[in-house]
């Protein structure tokens, strides 16, 4: 019975180790102090590096369908420009490999 259980621990041990290093990369691909954007989900794609990275609303150029936040302040996504449309927080050394909808704006909170 133990022998089992220490199988099982095993094998959930292994299937959760390729979402771990997804961590990593994503972080490893968008520069410190910087918000970026890839044209496709998962990292894929075009990438758009954030030119000034302080509080207010800008929009995007090509819409992102996967973000990362590695700025230190909390930045609200949105689905259409002008910061208007459905939208989600990323709170900073966070990302999201795939977004619900193409994030055409965002908003820097801050100061």
């Amino acid at each position: 019975m133990k022998l089992r259980a220490v199988a099982l621990s095993g094998v959930a041990l292994l299937a959760v180790l390729p979402l771990t290093a997804g961590t990593a990369s994503a972080a490893a691909k968008c520069d410190a102090a910087k918000i970026c954007g890839w044209a496709q989900p998962n990292f894929g794609g075009q990438v758009s590096y954030s030119s000034d990275v302080s509080p207010g609303c800008d929009s995007v150029g090509e819409a992102a369908r996967s973000v990362s936040n590695q700025s230190e302040y909390r930045v609200t996504f949105y689905s259409d420009s002008g910061c208007y449309g459905e939208h989600f927080d990323l709170t900073p050394d966070h990302y999201s490999a795939k977004t619900p909808w193409p994030v055409r704006s965002i908003a820097i909170w801050g100061g």
